[in-house]
């Protein structure tokens, strides 16, 4: 027994070394196996914009019911079992061999070996909230072996199974990169587009404050702008959501690039990141309207000193400088699901003249 501990531990140091360095390309795709055995369907989405945080798993559905059958996504032990009244109620998380962790929360029981496991200590420490942390050899479990059965436990609004894949930094991965299917062939919805002048000079239509502006839907399926007249550094935000087939939940989605003049100039890509980011989630919102309109509208900017991961390669922080009069600029957004199902959005923009404040001689009203 203690040879294969030893071996069982030498393979989670290796893979999880491995695991620190890993991309997007070298995610274990196919690895992990559905965690329930009927079509996933779902009310949230990983890095879905909640209050305060990110979203860091699937809400998977459970029809409106408790009690379906939740599997080990993959081979591996119970590391770790919390059970709480709030947050993720009953909860069991279940490291595997390739350094990887997979997490089961808002649980009605778990199956009658780790059940048993769990009630024997709650007696002992004669509390119902606990948290343990057995070792690799106590609870071992098999791919597609039951380990619990689906609730509503904890701070759950509805019977569900959230469920979650964290990396060896104990980072929360999107688990559709790991080949958790779930079907959809709906494109994402737009809801709001606005336009923020980014200093005190610069101009939105004439004027030196955020504007929301007119969508207008196209029979190719996309978006345009009512024409956008600016002056000086703007930045773009964007109000959108996803569906997924089998339901209507307006969820997270997974990417947003964007394009200036054809040169692409920002993105975003909700594929993972780390916990202590997410409280900076109100950073990457417009606040402000968020808590006036309860709307949340994306930056399509880096807000000054954001430490986001899920940024990826901008120009100038995708912030557009509009410092040419009469001329044109063409701005695209094109918004995805996982399954690559794409909303377009176009912003034809004229270059302002400059405010007539700008262009007034500074004399200090002195008359010479």
């Amino acid at each position: 027994m203690l040879h294969k501990k030893i071996i069982f531990f030498f393979s989670l140091l290796v893979v999880s070394n491995f695991g620190a360095s890993q991309n997007q390309k070298n995610i274990p795709e196919g690895y992990f196996k559905n965690p329930l055995d009927i079509e996933l369907k779902l009310s949230g989405t990983f890095g879905e914009l909640r209050s305060n945080h990110f979203h860091s798993g699937l809400d998977i559905k459970t029809n409106q019911r408790t009690g379906l059958k939740v599997y080990a996504t993959a081979s591996g032990y119970v590391s770790r079992i919390k059970i709480e009244r709030y947050g993720y109620g009953k909860a069991i998380y279940i490291t595997h061999p390739n350094g990887y962790t997979s997490v089961y929360a808002h649980l009605d029981k778990l199956s009658p070996r780790i059940e048993e496991y769990l009630k024997k200590r709650q007696y002992d420490n004669e509390t119902y909230e606990i948290q343990l942390f057995p070792t690799d050899l106590e609870l071992r479990v098999d791919q597609g072996e039951v380990v619990a059965f689906s609730g509503n436990s904890g701070g759950s609004g509805g019977p569900h199974l959230h469920f979650e894949i964290r990396d060896s930094a104990a980072r929360p991965i999107n688990p559709m990169m790991m080949g958790i299917n779930v079907p959809d062939t709906k494109k994402p919805l737009v809801k709001q587009v606005m336009a923020y002048p980014l200093d005190e000079n610069a101009t939105i239509n004439g004027k030196n404050e955020p504007t929301l502006l007119r969508l207008i839907p196209l029979k190719t399926g996309g978006f345009k702008t009512e024409k956008l007249n600016a002056y000086g550094t703007i930045g773009i935000g964007v109000n959108t959501s996803d569906r997924q087939n089998g339901g209507n939940n307006q969820n997270g989605v997974y990417q947003i690039k964007t394009s200036f003049n054809g040169t692409p100039n920002f993105e975003i890509c909700f594929d993972t990141y780390a916990f202590s980011e997410t409280r900076y989630l109100n950073q990457m919102i417009d606040y402000e309207f968020f808590k006036e309109k309860k709307s949340r509208i994306s930056k399509l900017f880096i807000p000054p000193g954001s430490p986001l991961s899920l940024y990826g390669n901008s120009i100038n922080d995708g912030k557009l400088s509009l410092y040419e009069p009469g001329s044109n600029s063409s701005y695209h957004i094109d918004i995805k699901d996982y399954q690559n199902n794409t909303s377009k959005i176009v912003v034809d923009i004229i270059n302002d003249e400059p405010p007539t404040e700008l262009l007034a001689p500074d004399n200090d009203g002195l008359e010479y």
